[in-house]
């Protein structure tokens, strides 16, 4: 039974290193090609950096009254059937 625990622990120490691996290349990859296109392919903003949206702005263009009325008018009629 010692034997075979000694292997389970093995195949575990074993297993988190694949792991660990492949996770360190994984982030050391993506780290590069995150570089690679700052370089190659920058944000184009004209230098300025973007502006913050203002609170409690929506980020979708107003609704008229009538599509306000008729979402609305859907709502109440899909809790009626409820």
């Amino acid at each position: 039974m010692n034997d075979l625990l000694a292997q389970g622990v093995q195949l575990m120490v074993l297993g988190m290193g694949v792991v660990l691996a492949f996770l360190l290349i994984l982030v050391a990859v993506m780290t590069g090609l995150s570089a690679l296109v700052q370089r190659f392919a920058p944000e184009s903003t004209g230098g300025q950096p973007a502006a913050p949206a203002a609170v409690g702005a929506s980020p979708t263009p107003q609704l008229s009254r009538q599509h306000q009325a008729a979402i609305q008018d859907a709502i109440r009629q899909h809790r009626a059937q409820r």
